[in-house]
């Protein structure tokens, strides 16, 4: 198996996720049905695994993520990707630094 597209509808389903991307199965997960709190809870273990794994999260679209493994080629087929990359070794807000003058 490839690609797995899932759309989670409890938190317990992260078992079965944390399975396919150790087995480096591109993971599409569409979380609209899902509240945000129970939804950052999946994005936080898969972002975890995905690390551990060296592979990519990207934000196809709303509500929807990808993880992408380090041993499988894709192609984004649209220009604007940067906004929507998500590296899961560096989650943190941006700094804000003050100009000083």
């Amino acid at each position: 198996m490839d690609i797995v597209f899932a759309k989670p509808n409890k938190f317990e389903n992260i078992i079965k996720y944390m399975d396919y991307v150790s087995n480096d199965v591109i993971l599409h997960i569409n979380f609209q049905d899902l509240d945000s709190k129970t939804a950052q809870r999946v994005l936080d273990f898969v972002s975890g695994a995905a690390y551990i794994k060296d592979a990519i999260i990207v934000t196809p679209g709303e509500s929807v993520f990808c993880v992408l493994p380090k041993s499988k080629e894709y192609v984004m087929d649209y220009r604007n990707t940067a906004p929507g990359l998500i590296d899961p070794r560096h989650d943190e807000e941006e700094e804000i630094r003050p100009n000083k003058k």
